[in-house]
């Protein structure tokens, strides 16, 4: 696609989510509260999907690229939508009290209208950048005043090889690739956790970029990486991107796609 194609569709998407009238309101707050402009916000969103090997994962420090990811999951049509759906079908499938998001980026729907109406339940969010916390806070206290009662925030550096703790289910929402070492950490937490243990994980099948450190080709690479880390796939789905709307993997191979499963311990 023509870059200049590209850079003015990207930027009709990001508006046309800033002035939706289901989420203008609240993003209009974010930008008031972290003290950014509404351009400021749409070029970050077009600089982080014009060119995925333009940047590696020191991007997530900053608190606007918090409010793009969380833009991305509101955008009609997108494939970040599919995975959302897919990952609170999973979890509506599995009797638990405790859960941790590895990696979670910004809460996704699983959180608004699942766990913070489960209050039996307990979740931990875990992530590498003090941003990833400082949004989280904000969108979590609008959607409930309460949420402490459900939600805890863990700083973690997958890097460091540290076991996060004992959970019913471990939840990797496209953030295992991201560390140095995905397989030594998949494997020493599976080896660790409960035996009861479920995982949910979506992995990128495709070509690599800058900001991940394992390469899944196809959906066949992906099937025995989990199974050599200990895992046994329950239940599968693949998420597609949307050529017309998911245009950051424009510049990757068109069979690229999002595969989500659902584990349990061998």
């Amino acid at each position: 696609m023509n870059k200049t194609v590209k850079e003015k569709k990207l930027r009709e998407f990001a508006k046309s989510v800033i002035n939706d009238l289901r989420c203008k309101k609240e993003i209009k707050y974010f930008l008031r509260y972290f003290r950014l402009g509404e351009e400021q916000l749409i070029q970050e969103y077009v600089n982080y999907d014009l060119d995925v090997f333009d940047y590696e994962n020191e991007i997530y420090e900053s608190i606007v690229m918090r409010l793009v990811l969380y833009i991305h999951n509101l955008l009609d049509g997108s494939w970040h939508q599919d995975r959302q759906n897919t990952i609170l079908e999973f979890l509506k499938k599995i009797n638990f009290e405790t859960a941790v998001d590895v990696g979670f980026g910004v809460p996704t729907k699983y959180i608004k209208h699942y766990i913070l109406n489960k209050s039996a339940k307990k979740f931990t969010l875990v992530d590498l950048y003090d941003s990833a916390f400082d949004f989280a806070k904000v969108l979590l206290f609008r959607w409930s005043k309460t949420y402490k009662k459900t939600i805890n925030f863990e700083k973690v550096d997958m890097n460091n090889m540290e076991y996060i703790g004992d959970y019913d289910v471990f939840l990797f929402q496209d953030s295992i690739e991201h560390t140095k070492n995905p397989t030594g950490y998949l494997k020493k937490t599976v080896f660790l956790s409960p035996e009861s243990s479920k995982f949910i994980l979506s992995l990128p099948i495709g070509p690599s970029v800058p900001s991940h450190y394992i390469e899944f080709k196809n959906k066949e690479v992906a099937i025995k990486w989990l199974e050599n880390s200990g895992l046994k796939i329950e239940e599968s789905k693949d998420i597609f991107v949307n050529p017309k709307v998911d245009l950051f993997a424009s510049d990757l191979d068109k069979k690229f796609y999002n595969f989500i499963v659902l584990c349990s311990k061998k």
